[in-house]
């Protein structure tokens, strides 16, 4: 493989930066004197500085120097429809105009309609609405410990479930595999309740299964892992983990945060055939507006009844912007669009991420560079509009677990978040995690375009060749 100068690029594409970005940058020191490193969200706060939108629409995002960029960060992934798309926005327009919208604290009548459309199209039975992913994958973590009164939580290694003391463990920090509490602040013992298994390993499965199972609460898995590596879930190891949670009494817990209605309307345990007893939605289920929720079997949801045993109730109460307005209008608005125009959208958008998957492997490879993308699906996931390009420093035929991913013996990661990620932009293409995800707004030209985008990329990384040993 090519092997580059990485300290020399780094430091010659954060100079074309800044020149480039005069106005962020001004925005980002007065940020940072009132916002912790000027933002709220850590991974929106790249070096060496971020740059401030002004306008998103569509495929594209303009920022404050006047720059514009074709966007496949596009919401977090979650705007399968792209950036603000007219059909939400004139729900929300007149449901404002109406003078609705706001929070009232009362109940309101469309989240009856929300729950209904999600549990039809992932075959739930009920459902509860929340706020934001940690708080989703929390509250199901806390049912599972109450439904089957044990205390151990097992997760595969590379699952990002947000920032809760449960399950900040395992996630992208690599040191003979991914197994290290990440996070300070975290009380006394948390680590020793959560259980790290290896993803898409069968056998690793199985072993921690027959190690722990008969304390575990519950096993949490993204059947599409994101922050892990854009990994599909083998069809045969999701089935598997099924199979074993049946078996040793654990209640199987879908993320599907990212994969929920990215691949079709609905989840992916519906394309494996495979029926966890909870699980957790987010992203495309507000179509651009804070919501997240919990789905799953009537006797474990009833646990947060108000009128359950007190020994058994779960303390998943809500919170004062719980199935807000806005957010229960634009996410009806949102799934009904994608279910009746599903023959359109994901077709479309899944060639279009087959396209950028192929290409950009034989361009880098092309020029020398050992380049594998994830976001293949595995049988029973048709179209997939997901894109992750990972630059490997072992010959890899594959990558299918995180541990490769995020191995830097095996995957060059500060080559694909850091500078992979500023030479995109230099070309006026943004990304996230090696590419990311591929909306309904995106066109072939602008597909095209990031595959030219990639040529010259690898032409100028030539330029800073290291020496052969």
């Amino acid at each position: 493989m090519t092997k580059i100068d990485k300290k020399s690029l780094l430091n010659a594409l954060s100079k074309e930066y800044r020149k480039k970005h005069k106005k962020s940058e001004a925005i980002f020191e007065e940020a940072s004197r009132v916002l912790v490193r000027g933002g709220s969200h850590n991974l929106r706060l790249f070096d060496p500085f971020p740059f401030y939108d002004v306008r998103s629409s569509g495929s594209r995002v303009t920022d404050a120097d006047g720059n514009v960029y074709i966007d496949f960060w596009q919401g977090h992934f979650a705007n399968i429809l792209g950036h603000n798309p007219q059909v939400v926005l004139d729900a929300l327009v007149d449901y404002f105009q109406k003078g609705q919208g706001l929070t009232t604290g009362f109940p309101g009548i469309l989240q009856r309609e929300l729950a209904r459309i999600i549990l039809r199209q992932i075959g739930a039975e009920k459902i509860r609405f929340t706020t934001s992913g940690t708080l989703a994958t929390m509250y199901a973590v806390m049912l599972a410990m109450a439904y089957t009164k044990r205390s151990l939580v097992m997760k595969a290694g590379g699952g990002w479930h947000g920032a809760h003391p449960y399950l900040l463990k395992g996630v992208t920090t690599y040191r003979n595999g991914l197994n290290l509490t990440e996070s300070a602040g975290l009380p006394d013992g948390a680590s020793s309740v959560t259980v790290v298994t290896r993803f898409n390993d069968i056998a690793d499965l199985e072993e921690k299964f027959k190690e722990y199972g008969e304390g575990l609460a519950c096993f949490i898995v993204e059947p599409f892992i994101g922050a892990g590596g854009f990994i599909f879930g083998q069809k045969k190891y999701l089935q598997r983990a099924r199979d074993l949670s049946r078996k040793y009494g654990t209640l199987l817990i879908f993320d599907e945060v990212i994969s929920g209605f990215r691949f079709h309307p609905g989840g992916i345990q519906s394309l494996y055939g495979v029926q966890p007893d909870l699980t957790v939605l987010g992203k495309a289920i507000g179509g651009g507006m804070p919501v997240s929720a919990v789905a799953g079997k009537e006797e474990v949801m009833a646990l947060c009844r108000p009128d359950a045993k007190a020994e058994e109730k779960v303390k998943f109460e809500g919170g004062t912007f719980s199935a807000h307005p806005a957010s229960m209008l634009a996410g009806l608005t949102f799934l009904n669009y994608l279910i009746e125009h599903e023959k359109e959208i994901y077709p479309k958008i899944g060639k279009m991420g087959e396209k950028v998957r192929k290409g950009a492997e034989e361009i880098f490879g092309a020029h020398g560079f050992r380049v594998r993308c994830t976001g293949y699906p595995d049988a029973g996931i048709q179209y997939s509009s997901c894109v992750g390009i990972h630059f490997l420093r072992q010959n890899v035929d594959k990558i299918d677990s995180p541990e490769q991913a995020w191995n830097p013996d095996i995957s060059d990661f500060e080559l694909r978040e850091k500078i992979f990620k500023l030479a995109m932009l230099q070309e006026g293409i943004n990304v996230f995690h090696g590419f990311g995800a591929i909306s309904a707004a995106h066109s072939e030209a602008e597909i095209q375009a990031s595959l030219e985008a990639m040529e010259k990329i690898a032409k100028k990384w030539k330029k800073h060749r290291l020496p052969e040993a």
